[in-house]
C-alpha cells in the first residue's frame, strides 16, 4: 500500500473491535486535556497529601468541576478497561479462560463507574463534614486503602532490581536485553505496563475518593496515606508513566495515521521516552521536597 493511502490497521478490523480501536485513539487524545490538566493540580501545582476534603470540597462546589472529574472519570476507567481487554486476549489462550476475564473486565468497569459517578454527583459536604455520612468511623476502610498501596508498592520495588538482574545476565550471556526485536517492542512493554499500573491507581483512587462521602475525617486518612515516605517514589512514578503512557499513546497514533510515522517510530520513541523524563522531573522534585 502506498504510504499517501495508509490508513491505521484499525480501520480494517470488523465489527465491535473496530469501534474499541477508534474509542482507544479518541479517548488517549482527549485525555491529554482531561488527565494532563487534572495531574498538573495535584502533582505539580499541589502535592497527592493535599487533596484533602477541603479541597475536594472546594473544587466540587463549582458543578464544573463535578462534570469534568466525571468526564475523566469516565475516558480514563473505559480507556483503561478496554485496554485491559487486550491483554486478556494476548495473555488467557483457552476460549474458557478469557470468557471469564471478559466478564470480570466488564464487572468491574460497570461497578466502578456506578461507583465513581453516585460518588461525584450526590456529594453532600454538610453531611460529609459533620461525619454523619454512612461507616463514617470507620477507619479500617482507610487503612485497607493504604494496605493495597503497601502491597503494590512492594511489589514493584522488587520488580525493578529483578528486571535490572535480568538484564545484566542477559548481557554478560551475550543475548539482547529483554526482546530480541527493536526499540518498537520496548515502546509496546511499556505503554502496556504503565497502562495496566495507571488503571490500578484508578480503581484505587476511585475506592479512595469515594470515601470522601462516608465522612470527612476516614477521606483524610486515606489521603495521609500519600505522605507516607514509602509510597512517595510511588507517586513520582506515577507521574511519569501517566505522562509515558500519554506521549507514546501520541505516537501510536501518528504510526498509524501520518505516512510518515511507521518510518520514524524509533524517533517517536525516544521523544516520549526523553520527554516524560524531563515532564516527570519537576513534579519529583516538588513532591520530594513537600514531602521530605
Amino acid at each position: 500500500m502506498a504510504s499517501s493511502e495508509r490508513v491505521g490497521f484499525g480501520a480494517t478490523i470488523p465489527g465491535a473491535d473496530r469501534i474499541a480501536w477508534y474509542f482507544l485513539r479518541v479517548s488517549g487524545a482527549l485525555l491529554i486535556l482531561l488527565a494532563g490538566t487534572h495531574l498538573f493540580i495535584t502533582h505539580y501545582l499541589n502535592i497527592p497529601s493535599d487533596t484533602t476534603f477541603e479541597f475536594v470540597a472546594r473544587r466540587w462546589a463549582n458543578p464544573l468541576w463535578r462534570t469534568f472529574d466525571w468526564l475523566l472519570l469516565m475516558t480514563a476507567l473505559w480507556h483503561g478497561i478496554l485496554g485491559l481487554r487486550y491483554s486478556v486476549t494476548d495473555y488467557l489462550r483457552r476460549p474458557e479462560s478469557r470468557v471469564v476475564g471478559h466478564s470480570l473486565i466488564w464487572l468491574i468497569g460497570f461497578v466502578f463507574t456506578a461507583m465513581g459517578s453516585i460518588t461525584i454527583f450526590t456529594f453532600d459536604e454538610a453531611a460529609a463534614r459533620d461525619n454523619t455520612g454512612p461507616l463514617a468511623g470507620e477507619g479500617w476502610i482507610a487503612t485497607a486503602i493504604g494496605g493495597s498501596l503497601f502491597i503494590f508498592a512492594i511489589v514493584t520495588y522488587l520488580a525493578i532490581p529483578a528486571l535490572l538482574l535480568w538484564v545484566m545476565r542477559s548481557y554478560r550471556a551475550g543475548g539482547p536485553p529483554i526482546y530480541a526485536g527493536d526499540l518498537g517492542q520496548y515502546a509496546w512493554v511499556l505503554h502496556r505496563s504503565t497502562g495496566i499500573g495507571v488503571l490500578f491507581f484508578l480503581l484505587v483512587h476511585i475506592i479512595d475518593i469515594m470515601l470522601i462521602g462516608l465522612g470527612r475525617d476516614v477521606y483524610d486518612e486515606s489521603v495521609r496515606f500519600y505522605a507516607n515516605p514509602f509510597l512517595v517514589p510511588m507517586e513520582v512514578a506515577l507521574v511519569g508513566a501517566v505522562i509515558y503512557h500519554a506521549l507514546n499513546g501520541l505516537r501510536v497514533i501518528l504510526i498509524d495515521f501520518w505516512p510518515m510515522g511507521a518510518q520514524r517510530q524509533k524517533q517517536l520513541f525516544w521523544t516520549a521516552l526523553i520527554g516524560s523524563v524531563l515532564l516527570t522531573i519537576p513534579s519529583a522534585v516538588i513532591i520530594l521536597v513537600s514531602e521530605f
